[in-house]
């Protein structure tokens, strides 16, 4: 939490919460997500399994550069259960179904971040349904960054819906989901030349409190047509960039 609150200059303390919820579960989900999509495994999600790390990572862009800390994930135990392997662990726990893999992730993940946010709830008051918006949130993100990585978006946004809409689970909310956004040749409307799906947001991570007072283009305080115009923009640009 010291650590947002240097990086962004103003962060209240609800925010310096919300990111330290949102990156150690999207840290976690981007190994969990692709253990889990490309070889149908669930590793042990024990806190006594788990170790988690910061590092700096350097970044040099169009001429502009900096520093930034991320988190590298660690498993301990090699305790592990899978439905149909692929080839990565033999010996893992065999599950009889998917339904029973994904309901296997979504309880260790629930188990993990209940104390974790009943603490911070009782420290700094921040909602912990809204907490756990977070985790979904991140969940959402890191399923689909990984299924684009490894070709199959559409297997991996539903998986990730599966697990984020399930009734009764603290991480079923109705905003957290997937929305496409498309880019049409202004002279040929009706045919598309870029589109992207994107992570439709639950939580809000309270950048707008900081002194740059300014939000995220997937911002949940957007109208839904604000944050896709602001998307179309960003793929154009994209568009415009690979086409040169």
């Amino acid at each position: 939490m010291s650590y947002e609150a240097q990086r962004c200059p103003g962060l209240d303390e609800k925010g310096q919460v919300a990111f330290l919820v949102g990156d150690t579960a999207y840290y976690l989900l981007t190994a969990v997500a692709a253990l889990y999509l490309a070889e149908g495994i669930v590793p042990s999600l024990d806190a006594g399994d788990l170790a988690l790390a910061d590092y700096d990572v350097h970044w040099d862009v169009n001429g502009e550069s900096g520093t930034y800390k991320a988190l590298e994930v660690q498993l301990l135990n090699s305790t592990c259960w899978a439905f149909a392997p692929h080839h990565l662990i033999r010996d893992a726990i065999p599950l009889p179904s998917l339904e029973a893999l994904r309901d296997n992730l979504r309880r260790q993940l629930e188990q993990l971040y209940q104390p974790l946010i009943e603490r911070l709830y009782q420290h700094y008051r921040l909602g912990k349904a809204a907490q756990w918006r977070l985790v979904a949130d991140a969940l959402a993100a890191a399923f689909l960054n990984a299924g684009r990585q490894l070709g199959d978006e559409d297997y991996a946004r539903q998986e990730a819906l599966a697990l984020i809409k399930q009734k009764g689970s603290p991480l079923h909310n109705k905003q957290t989901g997937y929305f496409e956004v498309t880019v049409t040749d202004p002279d040929k409307p009706d045919r598309p030349v870029a589109r992207q799906h994107f992570r439709a947001r639950g939580g809000c991570c309270r950048y707008y409190t900081t002194e740059a007072a300014t939000y995220c283009s997937t911002c949940v305080l957007f109208p839904q047509a604000e944050r896709d115009v602001r998307l179309q923009a960003y793929l154009k640009s994209q568009h415009e960039l690979s086409a040169v």
